[in-house]
């Protein structure tokens, strides 16, 4: 073999091993975090960076969060530099210096081989609880960030691998749940670890020298993939506007406003005309919004293409000072990386189809569901809860129906719905229902996924509720022909009376026997609805997704017990 082979296969074998190692990080974290948010959710993501603080893997986890590494990474670099040494571990969260939203809290591992800086292995996670005045940290009438939780700059939490005691407890005092948050930390900084001791395996196998090469060629070649995709693209600037329902404050729809211009190899992806920052907690990092830009962008450009930083070089990103995705501080932001960054993909979503058709998917749900929080009355400890069993569904895309009961946009279905009979264990509440939701989802020739129904019932004596997200008055957009899908709708039975839920509300009291109702949000449809497949149509019916009225109004066919009436349905479809 030639000299050029043999960097092409040490390029693969150590990139495929990076990761590898970023899946094994996801999997340790998952088996041994205490919390139900961890271990049952998933809602983390793990990453390594270079010695820059360069993305180079992020296999495991949520994007949202994977891609966010580079920046905590970059932070700790400009704070600490030189004075980083072997043994540290740091932590951050700020929003406003690295970090996604303040329940995110990123553990960063150096890793050293030969006395020489040349990797950092990154955990996020999403924490139950870090303090502010709400219980786990979502405050819809939050004003002010020093409203919902404790701010974390880049700070050594580690020294020689020994636990820097003052910095835990000053972080343990500001949680309600402290021995969860320390035993959480610890999974974090054990993936790292992990991590780290496998990276210095592979350094044992090859050469530091072969290592550093490989990963900065593995990046120039993701940057040239990513640029010969741009071009492909016709020049121009493609626009699009989509709304949030409101702040929490104000009545009126908040606007995002995305153009993407594409010129050669290059693509900008520009939030002017996006309204300035709200007093709700809806605005969103220049971190979140950076990653949700790009995210949008590689989905576009093609899932071949390595999500590392040489890819994110190409997108240039403008983001308003002032506006929602850019605020001043003190701007509370902890709802950002459902919404707005879920809406900001879907934008840019809506722009890019106008360039190229049928490469990205019509609205996913938002999503809508609420935290709880008390003393479980079964054992006396203090329980924070998050409504994950309440998804939406995806939208269509060309050649795809939605998937049905997935994640966020802005978490690309990584985020997981816990086991009912588990989530019973864990909180003091029974699940009274939890199944499709019929005749909701977004039609088209490629349906979008249906809704979801789900019900509990509390069973601690009293509690609060938290109910928070978006979707109430705007619903998943469809493409194409493709139809809207449903809206989210929460309601609150509390001492016999139903409640309709806003969709960014002030704690509730709850008490034994207080029942919440939740209906999600469909996906969205892709294409005209007349040109769905026939026995599609009918399979929908027989799988009760849709009802025999939809099957003739909405998509022509026309079904009787014999099943489908050939004849009618072309008359119908030719007449319509």
């Amino acid at each position: 073999m030639n000299r050029r082979t043999d960097d092409i296969i040490n390029r693969t074998v150590i990139m495929n091993r990076l990761d590898s190692i970023t899946s094994e990080m996801g999997i340790a974290l998952e088996h041994s975090a205490h919390s139900p948010i961890f271990a049952e959710a998933c809602d983390f993501a793990c990453c390594i960076c270079d010695e820059a603080g360069e993305l180079v893997s992020q296999l495991s986890g949520i994007p949202i969060l994977a891609t966010a590494g580079s920046f905590s990474v970059k932070s700790v670099l400009r704070k600490f530099g030189t004075a980083i040494t072997d043994g540290d571990v740091f932590i951050i969260n700020d929003p406003y210096d690295g970090g996604n939203h303040l329940p995110d809290i990123g553990i960063i591992t150096p890793v050293f081989y030969e006395d020489e800086l040349l990797f950092f292995c990154v955990s996020r996670a999403h924490h139950g609880d870090i303090g502010g005045s709400t219980a786990g940290s979502y405050n819809p009438k939050a004003t002010e960030i020093f409203q919902e939780g404790l701010r974390i700059p880049p700070t050594r939490l580690m020294k020689n691998n020994e636990m820097i005691m003052d910095v835990l407890e000053l972080i343990r005092l500001n949680t309600r749940n402290p021995d969860m948050l320390t035993s959480d930390f610890l999974a974090q900084i054990g993936s790292n670890r992990l991590a780290s001791r496998r990276i210095k395996d592979m350094l044992s196998t090859y050469s530091v020298a072969t290592v550093k090469k490989a990963v900065t060629e593995s990046l120039i070649q993701t940057e040239t993939l990513t640029r010969q995709r741009i071009e492909a693209i016709p020049d121009g600037t493609y626009s699009a506007v989509d709304y949030i329902d409101d702040d929490g404050f104000q009545t009126e729809p908040v606007k995002i406003a995305v153009a993407v211009t594409i010129a050669g190899n290059r693509m900008l992806v520009d939030f002017a005309g996006t309204d300035a920052q709200v007093k709700g907690f809806i605005n969103t990092s220049v971190v979140t919004a950076t990653c949700a830009a790009g995210i949008a962008a590689l989905w576009f450009l093609g899932k071949d293409i390595p999500r590392n930083s040489g890819a994110f070089r190409c997108i240039e990103v403008n983001l308003p000072v002032g506006s929602l995705v850019n605020p001043n501080l003190p701007a509370p932001m902890t709802l950002c990386t459902l919404t707005p960054a879920s809406e900001i993909i879907g934008t840019i979503f809506k722009a890019l189809d106008q360039a190229q058709t049928g490469r990205v998917s019509a609205g996913y749900h938002r999503y809508l569901g609420p935290s709880f929080y008390g003393v479980d009355p079964r054992n006396g400890r203090y329980y924070v809860g998050f409504s994950f069993c309440s998804l939406g569904s995806g939208g269509a895309m060309k050649g795809h129906d939605g998937k049905p009961y997935i994640a966020t946009l802005s978490n690309f279905g990584g985020v997981k719905a816990p086991n009912i009979e588990s989530n019973e264990v864990q909180y003091p509440h029974l699940t009274l229902h939890h199944e499709m939701d019929g005749d909701t989802a977004g039609a088209g020739e490629y349906r979008g996924g249906c809704g979801m129904k789900f019900a509990f019932e509390i069973t601690a004596d009293k509690g609060d509720v938290v109910n928070f997200g978006d979707g109430i008055k705007f619903a998943p957009y469809g493409l194409r022909g493709g139809q809207q899908g449903s809206l989210n709708r929460s309601i609150f039975v509390h001492d016999g009376e139903n409640i309709i839920m806003e969709s960014k509300e002030a704690p509730r009291h709850a008490v034994k026997g207080d029942r919440i109702y939740l209906n999600t949000s469909s996906g969205g449809g892709w294409g005209d609805p007349m040109k769905r497949p026939l026995q599609k149509v009918y399979d929908d019916v027989q799988d009760e997704i849709i009802s025999l009225a939809t099957a003739e109004n909405v998509y022509g066919v026309i079904i009787s017990e014999a099943g489908i009436d050939f004849e009618k349905t072309e008359k119908r479809r030719n007449n319509s």
